[in-house]
């Protein structure tokens, strides 16, 4: 079973041997690997300290079949504890003596996914490494620059003997945290346990590495290893993009070829500044569905029958060699190369097309049949050849908005628009291959932030929305104005972001008014149900004096409810006054033994003095109050002297019975969502033209009532759990995700190029 991430040498062999150090580490970084180890250690140790605490809070918000999986972890992180500490502090050595060797000898800690073989790798381990991915990339968010430092004084150390990377950096964070992902394999723990472990060694640990990464530039400064630097030098061999778009280059390998041409915003000499992990991830999965691969038993170097010139669209150029649909050209084609640059500049055209385009539904595009056709009528037909990285950009943006299209959380006037910024995004990723990876990258924060508006937009409200035009306007901002500085895109988000906030605070205000109101009714409503259950529960079918009726179901009733909302059913308050009911109702039995006589004698005045408290505690009209007591008074004294007093019969209370809808069992998946929903959740009501967009306002007493608004904080609907429950069964409901739009595309996108590529290794 091949690993995704590993830690131990391979065993035998010349590699094995280049994996052991043959030599101390210098001085200065043994000092470093020891307090990194002692410092991780102890933050480890932390973690598991407190792992308990925080795995038994989250078990007693779950339900009864996914707390186990809480405590298996819980159970499991105990008994290998002493275990994980001693592996995890002996990976960390491991990674540090590893430094010593060049990043491309021996085995090393980062590898990427062997996507040869990834038809072997288990779901499970493809998924810690994806996690690992995410992990290492938001604890390194602001402390590149000092691990670039970090990496400048390792390579001054080795007197430039040895080159110092993301893969055999031993403070990269994506390192630090394999090295305790190795411990989970101690762990008899399914995926979903695993994963809560890595996010808290995440929040314990991870959230510390910038940190780390400081301490040890300050350790490695203090030891003299160039003291005086403040940030890495720049790589050497980089300079400026050049500043126009438009020329042409011939193909790699014919003469006058140029490799240093590159996208604004990029390195020259190959590879985009910025290239990452996660671009280089991608461009792996890729592999196999270009049809580049090599094809079974053929020579090195051949990967198919070489095919005849296309007679239209564009090839793309791998090692020099012309492809097209995967097959390499011959060797007569005259192939005309497109650098980036000149790519850079044909999409700016297109661009500006767009502007022609107002109002038009998303479509699928072409655009590599648009380019193709912008060149063949500039220069006449020829084959016109993209670089394998601007191909696989072109391939990963149009996935990404295949999935925004077919999102069903936008509306389709919401998607129009955001489609159309397809080619300013896919500009964007020429020049920055961090555009992939960079969560907080402008680019991808705005169409974020657009689409989480747009989700919000109801179709009914129209076009002329305010909404809807804040987000028509920042589209065509960038379509009209963007060519290569990436700060319109942040400049658009600041101004959008002040407008969503805005919008955003005045609705919370509304939405809260409507909370505050919809949980004073409910309130008042369970107080009223309250008291009408307790007063049918003493009255109905007795036979009683017709002052007693009148007492409880009009003075005493509201001494009831008030008390209800005031103190709460549990209050002491509540108790006396329920006391008080009974009291009264005992009282104008028919009494005839002699010792009931007494007690009633004894009764009579205390009870008047509890009444007159009461009703006068809620200022009931005197005049009112005094005539029912003296009513009351009458009865007690003509039960006193054995006289007979008139009686009513009252009646049973008559119970609406609930509209009869079929009821889902209460630990129904649906129903435990809908019972979960937090005040903020946006769903879609109904279908087609008669949709309706609403957010939860409030969840009264865990689903007794979801109370639904509109943007604007008019009240739609409300529902039950169960009864949404039902609706989102029956699809007439539809809960709207609202993660970021971009990041759930990627995951998408990722997901679906690792099943075709096991598809594909599969049936190869």
């Amino acid at each position: 079973m091949a690993k995704v991430t590993r830690l131990k040498p391979v065993e035998g062999g010349k590699r094995a041997e280049q994996a052991r150090p043959v030599r101390d580490l210098p001085r200065p970084l043994e000092g470093v690997r020891d307090h990194v180890v002692q410092r991780c250690g102890v933050m480890l140790s932390d973690m598991l300290d407190g792992a308990d605490d925080t795995l038994f809070g989250l078990a007693e918000k779950e339900t009864d079949s996914e707390r186990d999986r809480y405590f298996d972890a819980m159970r499991e992180l105990r008994i290998q504890r002493t275990g994980i500490e001693a592996g995890f502090r002996r990976a960390l050595i491991d990674l540090f003596q590893a430094t010593g060797q060049n990043p491309e000898s021996g085995p090393r800690v980062s590898d990427p996914v062997d996507v040869e073989n990834l038809s072997l790798v288990q779901h499970d381990e493809l998924e810690i490494s994806v996690a690992l991915d995410n992990l290492g990339r938001r604890a390194r968010n602001g402390c590149e620059d000092a691990l670039g430092a970090f990496r400048h004084r390792v390579e001054y150390l080795f007197e430039g003997q040895r080159r110092i990377t993301e893969k055999n950096n031993p403070l990269e964070p994506r390192n630090l945290a394999v090295c305790f992902a190795a411990g989970l394999e101690r762990l008899s723990l399914d995926i979903r346990a695993r994963l809560i472990v890595i996010k808290l060694f995440e929040r314990v640990v991870m959230d510390e590495a910038c940190a780390l990464v400081t301490e040890s530039n300050r350790l490695m400064a203090d030891a003299g290893v160039l003291p005086t630097m403040k940030s890495a030098p720049l790589p050497t061999g980089t300079r400026p993009a050049p500043s126009g778009a438009g020329g042409r280059t011939p193909a790699q390998g014919q003469p006058g070829a140029d490799t240093s041409t590159a996208a604004p915003g990029s390195a020259a000499g190959g590879a985009p500044a910025g290239d990452d992990q996660m671009f280089g991830l991608l461009q792996e999965l890729l592999t196999t569905l270009r049809g580049l691969g090599p094809v079974p038993g053929a020579p090195a170097g051949i990967s198919a029958p070489a095919g005849p010139p296309p007679a239209s669209g564009m090839a793309v150029l791998q090692n020099g060699v012309a492809y097209f649909n995967g097959a390499p050209l011959a060797g007569d084609a005259h192939v005309e190369a497109v650098s980036s640059q000149d790519l850079f500049g044909l999409l700016t055209r297109l661009q500006r097309l767009e502007q022609a385009l107002e109002g038009a539904p998303p479509v699928d595009r072409d655009l590599k049949g648009e380019l193709s056709e912008l060149l063949d009528g500039e220069h006449g037909e020829a084959i016109h050849a993209l670089e394998q990285a601007d191909d696989d950009v072109i391939n990963l943006v149009s996935m990404l908005f295949d999935f925004i299209l077919d999102d069903d959380g936008l509306p389709s006037e919401i998607k129009a628009l955001i489609g159309r910024l397809q080619i300013p995004l896919l500009k964007v990723a020429i020049a920055d291959k961090t555009f992939f990876s960079n969560e907080e990258h402008e680019a991808r924060l705005l169409l974020n932030t657009l689409a989480r508006a747009g989700s919000q937009w109801d179709p009914q409200q129209g076009r002329d929305d305010e909404l809807y035009q804040h987000i028509h306007r920042s589209v065509h901002a960038i379509i009209d104005d963007y060519d290569e500085d990436a700060g319109l895109f942040r400049d658009l988000l600041d101004q959008f972001d002040a407008y969503f906030r805005a919008q955003h605070d005045r609705a919370e205000r509304v939405a809260e008014r409507v909370r505050e109101a919809e949980e004073g009714k409910a309130l008042a409503e369970q107080a009223g149900a309250a008291v009408q259950t307790l007063l049918a529960g003493r009255l109905d079918g007795r036979s009683v004096p017709d002052v007693v009726v009148r007492l409880l179901r009009q003075g005493w009733q509201q001494v009831l409810y008030l008390t209800w909302l005031r103190e709460g059913p549990d209050s002491d308050a509540w108790r006396r006054q329920a006391k008080v009911v009974d009291a009264v109702i005992w009282s104008v039995l028919p009494h005839r033994g002699q010792a009931d006589l007494q007690r009633l004698g004894d009764l009579a005045p205390k009870l008047r003095r509890a009444l007159e408290h009461g009703l006068r505690g809620i200022e009931y009209d005197p005049v009112e109050a005094r005539a029912l007591l003296d009513d009351l008074a009458g009865v007690h004294n003509a039960l006193l002297e054995g006289l007979e007093t008139e009686r009513v019969t009252v009646p049973e209370t008559v119970r609406t019975p609930p509209p009869e809808t079929p009821e889902l069992p209460d630990d129904h998946e649906q129903v435990v969502r809908a019972r979960a929903l937090r005040p903020g959740q946006w769903v879609e009501l109904g279908d087609g033209d008669e949709a309706r967009r609403a957010k939860l306002a409030a969840n009264i007493r865990d689903g007794a009532k979801l109370v639904f608004i509109n943007r604007r904080g008019i009240k739609l609907c409300e529902y039950t759990a169960a009864g949404l429950a039902a609706a989102l069964e029956r699809g007439e409901v539809r809960l709207i995700e609202e993660g970021a739009l971009f990041d759930r595309a990627l995951e998408a996108v990722i997901g679906d190029l690792r099943r075709r590529h096991q598809g594909t290794v599969g049936d190869s």
